[in-house]
This record gives C-alpha cells, sequence and structure tokens, in this order.
C-alpha cells in the first residue's frame, strides 16, 4: 500500500490534497529531539511518518524459549478461552486482552501467558484446521476433553525467527488423546 492508498483509506486528507506539493522536513524535523519526518500540508494537520529503524525481534513470551510450554489447569484454560471467544463475539476481529483480563477470571497463581498460549493453540486448530477438533465442537463450544487434553499435552515454545511447518505440537497425538478421553 502506498502512502497515497493509506491516506485515503484513512479519509486522513480530502483527495483534492494527495497530489499537492509538500514540504518534507529533515529527519530531525529541523530541530534537535524531534526523530520523524513531517509532511506538511498548508492549512492542514502536520502527517508524522516514522523514521525507518533496523527491525528487532519481538521480545519472547518467557524469559526462556527452551522447552515445552507449561501445563495449566483445564478449568483456567477454558476461562481464557471464553474470555477470548466472548471479545472475538462482540469486536470481530479486533481487540487485544492484557494478561490482568486472564488473571481476574483464571485461579490464583495461574500461569496466564500459558494457558493463554494453548488456547490460542486450540484457535489454531479450530480456524485453520477446523475438521479437526469438528467431533468435539457443539453449538460453537468444545467440549471439556479438549480443554483437558490441551492443558497438559506436550506443546514446544514458538521461538522468535523460527518458521514452522505447522502448530508447535503433534496434532495426531492430540486428537488422539481426546479421541482417548484424556
Amino acid at each position: 500500500m502506498t502512502l497515497r492508498e493509506l491516506l485515503k483509506a484513512l479519509n486522513a486528507v480530502d483527495e483534492k490534497f494527495l497530489d499537492m506539493e509538500v514540504m518534507v522536513s529533515p529527519h530531525t524535523g529541523g530541530y534537535d529531539g524531534i526523530s520523524h519526518v513531517s509532511v506538511l500540508y498548508v492549512g492542514h494537520p502536520v502527517i508524522h511518518l516514522a523514521e525507518a529503524r533496523p527491525a528487532e525481534p519481538p521480545p519472547g513470551l518467557w524469559e526462556s524459549q527452551a522447552g515445552d510450554v507449561p501445563a495449566v489447569s483445564a478449568d483456567d484454560l477454558k476461562k481464557v478461552w471464553q474470555v477470548s471467544a466472548e471479545l472475538e463475539a462482540k469486536n470481530p476481529g479486533h481487540g487485544a486482552i492484557g494478561n490482568t483480563m486472564y488473571e481476574d477470571v483464571c485461579g490464583p497463581g495461574a500461569d496466564v501467558t500459558s494457558a493463554w498460549y494453548r488456547a490460542s493453540m486450540l484457535w489454531v486448530l479450530k480456524e485453520m484446521m477446523p475438521d479437526v477438533l469438528a467431533s468435539w465442537m457443539h453449538d460453537g463450544q468444545l467440549d471439556d476433553v479438549v480443554f483437558e487434553v490441551a492443558a497438559t499435552f506436550p506443546m514446544a515454545k514458538m521461538k522468535t525467527g523460527v518458521v514452522r511447518e505447522g502448530p508447535p505440537f503433534d496434532v495426531e497425538g492430540f486428537v488422539k488423546r481426546i479421541g482417548a478421553g484424556k
């Protein structure tokens, strides 16, 4: 997407102004302490464009990216799943939930990061491989056995910079364990 397309899509500028001459300040903004490029439209708001910075990998979820995701209680996992599902139902495709929201619904001392991660892996299966969980989905809800297995099933931590071909766990083994009732 070009800057022109973005501005037009955001209705940030009337289309008749999109092709007018603009003044661009140097990357310092012309003033010490300002580290951005400003595109000025006469008589219109200033548009600030962030200066390009080298990409940094996102921080890991855990102090160590080695090993498996810690097990959680099935009850906490189900509550995290429900909070996320409720947010998605109210705001399809939008929204973010912080750990404090999960901490409020989980038991004392719960590992909400691991519960969120495990719930996210269930979401991946549900959305990307819908047939995998179809037998345990009723009226849009997952059966309790899915949460019971997902709470303890071995799952590798996703590592920054590592591209995977599929989910970070044995999907076939996961389905077999659900089918066996845990």
